[in-house]
């Protein structure tokens, strides 16, 4: 019996040796094809739409780390508390672990720091200090491993924010 390939069984193997090639150039960080300024911004969407253009950077050793991040409050009474920043949605709980990420990027540590301490504070109205500590894991090396080194979380970052209360409110000003 003797096969044909049909219009659409080629238009599926020609989409599938595409992809294929989007993600070997992802991999690879090489452009295999010379692209157009059009093509260049759909390949570019298409790579991350799909993650074909992800690299596989999880194989690399250069792996950024893995982070936690917990913040301490205090209350006016003293009273200490700890929070995880933790939640039962799964959509909130990646996009804690995206900023999670982010945190690597030295520019943006602090004013990601001082958007989590507002959080805090907005989770806990009460709050007068929250300390934000974040905490990065370190992988000892294989050979360190096979003679009894285990990951170690240490601290990668530490700051305190203290609650402000508005001039107008602590002085018992009303402002128009």
């Amino acid at each position: 019996m003797r096969h044909t390939l049909t219009p659409r069984h080629g238009l599926l193997t020609g989409l599938a040796v595409l992809h294929l090639l989007m993600v070997a150039r992802g991999a690879l960080h090489v452009p295999l094809l010379p692209l157009t300024d059009a093509t260049q911004t759909w390949a570019q969407a298409y790579g991350h739409w799909t993650g074909a253009s992800s690299g596989f950077s999880f194989f690399a050793p250069g792996v950024s780390p893995a982070v936690r991040v917990s913040f301490d409050l205090e209350n006016a009474f003293g009273d200490r508390l700890h929070d995880d920043f933790r939640s039962d949605n799964s959509a909130v709980s990646v996009r804690i672990h995206s900023m999670n990420l982010r945190f690597s990027l030295e520019d943006s540590r602090d004013a990601l720091a001082r958007a989590w301490a507002a959080a805090m504070f907005g989770r806990h109205p009460d709050a007068r200090s929250v300390t934000v500590r974040v905490e990065s894991l370190q992988l000892p090396s294989m050979a360190a491993h096979l003679q009894g080194s285990r990951p170690l979380w240490t601290e990668a970052y530490r700051a305190e924010f203290q609650r402000r209360v508005p001039a107008a409110v602590s002085t018992g000003e009303v402002t128009p």
